[in-house]
């Protein structure tokens, strides 16, 4: 059971009711046969939707801070015919898991996805990660080597360089998520995915986005996206793609892809023409192709 003062906190019942519903109604629209999980771990509950034949090699796919597992809607169908995939929402963030206490770094976020491993009776997997949720699978393949086939990074903030401040301050930004990262939901500007520089194609999981960024939450838990060291970034073993759409507003795509070659050599990347942040949903088609052939380099 949920306790009360889990986070994320709802601001109220209704707004609660009314997110849940909106997160349901993408589900509605999954486009394979699916099940959800609710994993436990110290933290707190995991939800997992879980997608692909049990006999396949299991791939889990990272969300953006506050985007949930229903961001890879458009991506699963292509990704679950060779995989099992495993959309996670973040603990402590938006979404239909809970954590009973904040996590307050990078290696106790290692140490949650390695019980969520355990619990789902994953020994080894592939991962992808969108923003946070990529900064959090090469910190994974960092911290647990032994846990991580390959990574694939889409658009992460840290993990490279930082970009906390330009997140709080950017004009480019604005306020909905200046005031999302700071738990602070008192504006009355009505949210827009367009102030982040994203057009979703997905429009119920831009209404479920809509909820989230309107004021459903008043606390959440997030860490500042560390920026790993250039010995611990060559240290990594698991082969990495990169992959930053063309309209990424946080930094200039070829200069990060170019910065981030040179703190990892052997790292692989691409500039997807006509993506954005969350370039996963805006070129589903370019950017499954290049996971899966990524993927499918080393044999999975």
């Amino acid at each position: 059971m949920r306790p009360a003062e889990a986070l994320p906190v709802f601001k109220s019942d209704e707004t609660r009711q009314r997110y849940l519903a909106a997160y349901d109604a993408v589900l509605q629209d999954w486009p394979v046969p699916y099940e959800e999980f609710d994993v436990p771990t110290r933290w707190g509950s995991t939800h997992v939707i879980v997608s692909g034949s049990p006999g396949a090699p299991p791939l889990v796919l990272l969300p953006s801070f506050a985007a949930t597992a229903t961001v890879w809607r458009l991506n699963i169908e292509e990704l679950s015919r060779r995989y099992r995939t495993y959309a996670v929402d973040v603990i402590g963030q938006p979404g239909k898991g809970w954590a009973n206490r904040r996590l307050r770094n990078r290696h106790e976020y290692a140490q949650w996805l390695n019980e969520l491993f355990d619990g789902l009776d994953i020994r080894r997997a592939s991962i992808v990660g969108c923003s946070f949720g990529g900064f959090l699978a090469l910190n994974q393949a960092s911290l647990t080597p032994e846990r991580i086939d390959r990574v694939v990074l889409i658009s992460p903030v840290g993990t490279f360089a930082s970009q906390f401040w330009k997140l709080i301050y950017s004009a480019r930004i604005k306020r909905p998520l200046v005031n999302l990262l700071r738990r602070l939901t008192r504006s009355k500007k009505t949210a827009s995915m367009a102030d982040l520089g994203i057009r979703p194609r997905d429009m119920k999981w831009a209404a479920l986005m809509g909820v989230t960024m309107s004021g459903a939450f008043s606390q959440v838990s997030v860490i500042k996206p560390a920026v790993l060291g250039r010995g611990e970034l060559r240290a990594i073993r698991a082969p990495t793609l990169l992959l930053i759409g063309d309209a990424e507003r946080l930094y200039v795509p070829q200069e990060m892809l170019e910065r981030a070659r040179k703190r990892m050599p052997g790292l692989e990347g691409a500039v997807v023409p006509g993506a954005d942040h969350i370039a996963a949903m805006a070129q589903p088609e370019d950017i499954n192709g290049w996971i899966l052939r990524f993927l499918q380099k080393g044999g999975g």
